[in-house]
């Protein structure tokens, strides 16, 4: 569960996870660069696959709200829409900038 009330977010993981949890952030830092990339290009089909991957892996792993975050990305290059999906390439790389996993 994402706690965003002081401009960070917690992120509660499973232990049995954790020696995971550092390449799945790599990853996602990777797809940030990947994002811009694409959009630079106009390519709104990849960033759409690119964003449904990632909608699916987020939840597995707890993370809520790059999940949510990546369903907007899906939904915004479905209709093309560039601006919005700048704002959420943004909003993506704040939150992974500001997450604190904790491990339960």
């Amino acid at each position: 569960m994402a706690d965003d009330s002081a401009g960070e977010f917690v992120v509660n993981v499973d232990k049995d996870l954790k020696d995971l949890i550092p390449m799945f952030m790599e990853n996602r830092s990777s797809d940030i660069g990947n994002f811009k990339e694409m959009l630079k290009n106009d390519n709104f089909d990849e960033i759409e696959e690119l964003a449904h991957k990632i909608k699916g892996s987020g939840g597995s792993y707890g993370f809520d709200r790059m999940t949510e975050l990546a369903r907007e990305i899906e939904k915004a290059a479905e209709c093309r829409n560039e601006d919005r999906i700048a704002e959420l390439i943004a909003e993506f790389e704040e939150h992974l900038n500001k997450v604190e996993i904790v491990y339960e």
